[in-house]
């Protein structure tokens, strides 16, 4: 289970976060939706600590840390029960895609390159990637390179999986392959927050979503509920302009 209580975050005089209050069960996916500016990213660092909340605590299974009491150890500690997938994909391009699923696995993990190996195989060919272990990542697809990311991040065996935006950088050809992937994630029920404006996607792969706008969740609420039924004011009319923008039909 992760649980977030109270997650305030500012930079100067901006306060991005305002009081954030969030779980996710276990072998739960939550999206998390919004308006640009609306803190999504910005959460999701916060939970890993690549930026360091202003004040609040963060539960990661049973790995506890105040905002008020955070050192290098505490941040080794949320890394290693957290993985992150980019918008940008964040790939090592001198390693090969397996060297790139590898890496923290013997960095981090401390494994034997043979057993970081095979499990970066495993892997590979869960995201339909095994052809390409030796390639490098400039002769991948951006849907592609999104697929290895999602091999590294799933091969940490993490409790929780952070995706951030991860279909924002494709070409509009590619992002259903990388939303089939997560999709096949989430039905093996691997804990996870996403951060889309694939309104479909989420409506189909979420078990809850929740609704962020100006560094506050305001609501959270199962898809067909929220979808039919949101409650407040900014929520409908964020669906309203969002919706009737893409054309979706949900």
């Amino acid at each position: 289970m992760i649980e977030l209580k109270g997650i305030h975050k500012s930079f100067r005089s901006t306060e991005v976060l305002k009081g954030v209050d969030l779980s996710v069960e276990e072998g739960q996916t939550v999206a998390l939706i919004g308006s640009s500016g609306s803190g999504k990213s910005t959460l999701l660092r916060c939970i890993n600590l690549l930026e360091k909340p202003d004040k609040g605590t963060v539960r990661i299974g049973d790995f506890y840390f105040d905002a008020h009491d955070i050192n290098g150890r505490i941040k080794r500690e949320a890394r290693k029960r957290t993985a992150m997938v980019f918008q940008g994909f964040g790939l090592f391009e001198n390693k090969t895609v397996l060297e790139n699923v590898t890496e923290a696995l013997k960095v981090v993990q401390k494994k034997s390159v043979e057993e970081a190996d095979d499990i970066g195989k495993q892997y590979l060919e869960k995201v339909g990637l095994s052809n390409k272990k030796n390639n490098y990542p400039r002769t991948l697809s951006g849907g592609q390179k999104q697929r290895v990311a999602i091999a590294r991040a799933l091969a940490l065996d993490p409790k929780i999986i952070l995706f951030d935006e991860p279909t924002s950088a494709l070409d509009p050809e590619l992002v259903q392959e990388v939303l089939r992937v997560i999709k096949q994630v989430s039905e093996a029920k691997v804990t996870m927050l996403i951060v889309t404006h694939e309104m479909d996607f989420a409506h189909d792969v979420a078990d809850r979503i929740a609704f962020m706008a100006d560094g506050e969740i305001l609501e959270s609420a199962p898809p067909n509920e929220f979808f039919t039924n949101p409650k407040s004011d900014r929520a409908k009319q964020f669906l309203d302009r969002y919706l009737q923008r893409f054309n979706y039909t949900i």
